[in-house]
């Protein structure tokens, strides 16, 4: 009677694993067959996450420097407020993980964060000097208004910067907080935003200050590619950041499905191993040009 148990277990068990692997083959072959191209027409964007912290210390003007050179199209990074007003470039609301220091950013002034060691001898830099070193070498920048609610005023100086620069036009500027979006949008109708998206967030439709540019999580895309094809029909671009599946078959699944941009650790690995993987999908599934569904 227990082998007969047993058995009958193990065949249940088999039939679940089937369907569920039929349902997945099901799915994932819908979303193939209805996925968009990207809507620039360049090359997919390559955007170096805090300046690509693989080569030197994470939002430091060394991080940038070298992203430069490795061919990055963006630069991207967190900007806040000291407590003196100053806009510096930081991820941490605290200086204490990235820095010799300890305290929040707003609650130190920018002479006492300038005074600390960021890594490998680099300071944290003032938007301003990102700024002056990205116009100086023509390359779009990504500043996330980071913690905004913490800073009461940042969007304000961020345009300013920009405007003073005359760098508004190779700018987006993107935030996880609605609030901060639509305060932008309000305060300059032409400054181009990105919203950001975090866990569980499936989809990216209508976001706020009509951001025309979106970012959702890459492990979200991975469970919904569909995201994707939803902002390209609302006609938005789509960058996407990496929590954990930055490696090369996760970076050519989200070329596969149309995303524009891809914001990485290492801005080498866009040029690298991972075309191999895209091309490999490219032809299990097909090579021919996807047409948006509005077109």
């Amino acid at each position: 009677m227990s082998t007969t148990r047993k058995i009958s277990f193990r065949q249940r068990a088999g039939g679940c694993l089937a369907i569920l692997v039929l349902v997945l083959l099901i799915y994932y072959g819908v979303q193939i067959l209805l996925r968009t191209p990207a809507l620039t027409a360049t090359a997919l964007q390559n955007i170096a996450h805090r300046g690509g912290s693989t080569s030197a210390p994470e939002n430091t003007l060394a991080a940038f420097r070298t992203a430069i050179t490795q061919g990055a199209d963006w630069l991207e990074f967190d900007v806040q407020m000291t407590k003196d007003g100053a806009l510096v470039v930081i991820h941490d609301e605290t200086v204490d993980r990235t820095t010799d220091g300890t305290g929040a950013v707003h609650d130190l002034t920018l002479e006492q964060i300038r005074s600390l060691d960021a890594g490998q001898g680099e300071k944290v830099p003032t938007f301003e000097e990102v700024l002056e070193l990205a116009k100086a070498n023509r390359e779009k920048i990504l500043p996330e208004t980071k913690s905004a609610h913490l800073y009461p005023g940042i969007e304000e100086k961020i345009l300013q910067s920009l405007q003073r620069a005359n760098y508004l036009d190779q700018t987006v500027i993107q935030s996880f907080e609605a609030d901060s979006l639509e305060k932008l949008a309000h305060l300059d109708p032409h400054a181009k935003l990105c919203a950001l998206y975090g866990l569980w967030k499936l989809s990216v439709s209508l976001p706020p200050g009509d951001a025309k540019y979106v970012c959702p999580m890459a492990e979200m895309v991975l469970l919904n590619p569909g995201i994707i094809r939803q902002a390209h029909r609302e006609g938005r671009q789509v960058f996407i950041w990496f929590e954990v599946i930055e490696n090369p078959l996760g970076l050519s699944f989200m070329r596969f499905f149309g995303a524009d941009g891809l914001i990485v650790e290492d801005p080498t690995s866009l040029k690298g191993q991972s075309s191999r993987y895209h091309t490999s999908l490219l032809l299990a599934f097909g090579s021919r040009t996807y047409q948006p569904v509005w077109q």
